[in-house]
């Protein structure tokens, strides 16, 4: 699409990086190589939060057999030195292994890389790792303030309450827009129900589009069906960077309230392909393979600039983890066996492992 705006793929760059990790071992999958300068300078860690669809139809020895290697992935990139890597390794186990990663979170904590820190305390809020408490109220110290939200929100989820006023009073007096959107995202993901009222009044005062579309879906997940409704609103009416930030909202919260909303967007050929794959992969969640075939046709997408190849990649094969089709496999096997950037390498994976999740 020409004449990109500048914000929109500047959220998009942010929100729907990939992953990368170590390597692939033995048989069927061949080794990834490293390269810092891959790795995308800015993330939003929300990117993986969202489930996917189950897969349809008995278990293959084969499909079992590449399911393991692809958890395997995950839990090596939640190792790894690079930031970006580790972090958004730290989200997806969250879902895939997360009994066997909690060791590597809490290792984490003790990393000098700030997003490490961060990554690890989200994800030891999200599994509420209680015997983790002592090691996160150390990081309510930290120099970096990002981290200091984190450990407030993983103390809240283990069961230590007090420590939520730091969020509260992030998300409404906070001069930089990406600390209240941060701070309105872990709010919601307290599963709180209390909290609402305050997210009433904060989006009243928000008037950073972005901001309030986090709100939005914050309150959205506590149970607010207006909210909802403003997000839906959203998708079809607002700028651009508001419609991706609500879109990703309704991802997130996987409501069949979204049909509509999903189906416009993925329908809208003149709008972002990254766009219309984020629909798809909404959709998936909620049972609907309408964005299957787009998925497919571009799970192989190529561009001049690499990072542009990387995240159409990788929302393509969310897309189809969401949706959940086993004859997707083939396809997300070969990207993570394709060694140009193994941050779509780790997708495929992450994308893999929800479709043969099991008990899904």
């Amino acid at each position: 699409m020409a004449g990109r705006d500048h914000d929109a793929m500047g959220v998009c760059r942010a929100s729907l990086a990939g992953f990368a990790t170590r390597a692939w071992s033995a048989i069927i999958m061949k080794p990834c190589r490293f390269r810092r300068s891959n790795i995308l300078l800015t993330l939003t860690l929300w990117a993986f939060a969202s489930g996917c669809g189950p897969l349809r139809g008995p278990v293959t020895a084969e499909q079992r057999d590449l399911y393991e290697r692809a958890k395997a992935l995950l839990l090596r990139a939640a190792q790894s030195d690079l930031d970006v890597v580790a972090a958004n390794a730290f989200e997806a186990l969250v879902e895939v292994a997360p009994d066997e990663a909690a060791p590597y979170f809490r290792a984490a904590l003790d990393s000098p890389l700030p997003l490490v820190r961060f990554a690890g305390c989200v994800a030891l809020g999200d599994i509420r790792e209680r015997s983790a408490a002592g090691a996160i109220r150390r990081l309510l110290n930290d120099r970096r303030p990002r981290v200091r939200l984190a450990a407030a929100y993983a103390l809240y989820r283990c069961g230590q309450q007090g420590h939520a006023k730091l969020l509260v009073d992030t998300l409404n007096t906070h001069p930089d827009e990406n600390m209240r959107s941060d701070a309105a995202l872990l709010i919601g993901r307290l599963d709180e129900p209390r909290a609402l009222k305050r997210l009433k009044l904060a989006a009243r005062r928000e008037k950073s589009g972005k901001v309030a579309a986090h709100i939005f879906t914050a309150m959205a997940r506590l149970g607010d069906r207006a909210a909802l409704d403003e997000l839906i609103r959203r998708v079809v009416q607002s700028d651009q960077v508001s419609k991706i930030v609500a879109l990703q909202g309704l991802v997130e919260l996987g409501r069949k309230e979204a049909l509509e909303a999903f189906l416009y967007t993925l329908r809208d050929e003149g709008d972002y392909i990254e766009t219309r794959l984020l629909a798809a992969r909404g959709l998936g969640r909620i049972g609907d393979a309408s964005g299957y075939q787009l998925a497919m046709a571009n799970i192989d997408y190529r561009a001049a600039d690499p990072t542009d190849q990387m995240r159409v990649r990788s929302m393509a094969a969310m897309a189809l983890g969401a949706i959940g089709r086993a004859e997707a496999l083939p396809a997300l096997k070969r990207l993570a066996e394709d060694e140009s950037d193994p941050r779509t390498q780790v997708a495929a994976c992450y994308a893999i492992c929800r479709i043969m999740q099991p008990g899904r």
